[in-house]
């Protein structure tokens, strides 16, 4: 059980790692009893990333995440009255709709769509936000810019780490396919199978009778 800490407020970057973690692990595919485990497994990663300082628990992270799928619905259902909704907001709720068809479907096409999502939102907010900071940087002191130097290059290494969880996602969508082709495979060698075991007791089944009506027709003959 992780240590308590002073309770706060999720913040938008913390809500975007929770849900591209939640994409790259694709908790919706866990084996039945395996849920639990499998959310617990997903803090334990969130509190390894040096992008994320809250300190969680399985059920923590599973309650979070079932926030954002309901306050999706929510921004869904007001959405039309709304207008004005900040980008990252809207970010948000992207990769939230993504995960609700997650959990709802593990159709190839789906998953294809979700990492390419991920991506996009990621890419993005990345970008939005280190062109704001370079605005920053040419209107601070030396002293801050040297500071904030440093505060880029932490930056450039977190885009990194996003490239490396791209890979992690496609790796996941190549895995996913292939286990589906080995299922439908498997599931065409149990027709054959079962159909030649039908035709093999068939084939018995008229032999024997075969035998039968001819040891009939000998002992009728015998009679005689």
């Amino acid at each position: 059980m992780p240590p308590t800490e002073k309770r706060r407020n999720w913040t938008c970057e913390e809500d975007l790692v929770l849900l591209i973690q939640a994409a790259a692990d694709q908790l919706f595919a866990a084996e039945k009893g395996g849920v639990t485990k499998a959310w617990q497994a997903l803090a334990d990663t969130l509190i390894g990333c040096e992008h994320f300082v809250r300190v969680v628990d399985g059920r923590r992270v599973q309650n979070r995440f079932t926030a954002l799928v309901e306050e999706h619905r929510r921004f869904d259902k007001a959405s039309a009255l709304l207008s004005g909704v900040c980008e990252e907001e809207k970010e948000k709720h992207v990769i939230a709709a993504a995960k609700k068809n997650d959990t709802a479907s593990q159709d190839k096409d789906k998953v294809e769509q979700d990492a390419l999502i991920v991506r996009d939102v990621a890419m993005r907010t990345l970008k939005r936000r280190k062109d704001c900071e370079l605005d920053e940087l040419k209107r601070k002191s030396p002293t801050e810019n040297r500071r904030n130097s440093l505060a880029a290059s932490i930056e450039v290494e977190g885009e990194r780490e996003l490239l490396v969880r791209e890979k992690e996602l496609e790796f996941q969508r190549f895995k996913f396919e292939a286990e589906l082709k080995e299922r439908e495979r498997l599931r065409g060698l149990d027709r054959e199978e079962m159909k030649a075991e039908r035709d093999h007791q068939v084939l018995l089944a008229r032999i024997e009778s075969e035998k039968m009506l001819t040891m009939f027709k000998a002992v009728a003959e015998a009679k005689k």
